[in-house]
């Protein structure tokens, strides 16, 4: 899905408007439209796309609401206690320090953005997702794919003329 401001097709800024039709065009994902950003954490969609500007805001946002949450909950030792069991296992799977960062795919080299505030053990855990997509691959899998596409545009091409 791709981050918008509604879920209709002809909503959006110049960037989404361009990239929407791109991505509805691609034979190869499953492009579900427009997602907003409080579908984000239901997972309404497996892969966001945006530009960095605004998944920057939508993390930091995340980031800050679910801090929020924490301190407000622990707070009150009776609900501290009632979700604890819970409230362990959930904020593990929000702790950025288990994945180390995001990946920047489709560039050259192999990038994880980790956050400006990462701790040690979160930078160890970027390097290990390089070391991953070293291993598997990824960009030349992302080279091939990218080849594969342009090479089938150009045959419709040419069968068009």
């Amino acid at each position: 899905a791709i981050v918008n401001n509604g879920a209709e097709e002809e909503k959006g800024n110049a960037l989404v408007k361009a990239t929407f039709p791109l991505l509805k065009a691609c034979k190869d994902i499953n492009f579900i439209g427009s997602i907003e950003a409080r579908d984000i954490p239901s997972g309404y969609a497996d892969v966001v796309v945006c530009e960095a500007f605004v998944g920057n805001v939508i993390l930091k946002l995340y980031e800050g609401v679910g801090a929020t949450l924490i301190s407000m909950i622990i707070r009150s030792k009776m609900g501290a206690l009632m979700v604890k069991p819970a409230l362990k296992e959930t904020l593990k799977s929000f702790d950025a320090s288990e994945y180390g960062g995001a990946p920047l795919l489709g560039l050259k080299g192999l990038v994880v953005k980790s956050h400006g505030s990462a701790r040690s053990v979160e930078i160890r855990h970027a390097i290990f997702q390089c070391e991953q997509f070293k291993e598997e691959k990824i960009n030349e899998k992302i080279e091939e794919f990218i080849a594969a596409e342009q090479k089938a545009q150009a045959e419709e091409k040419s069968e068009k003329k």
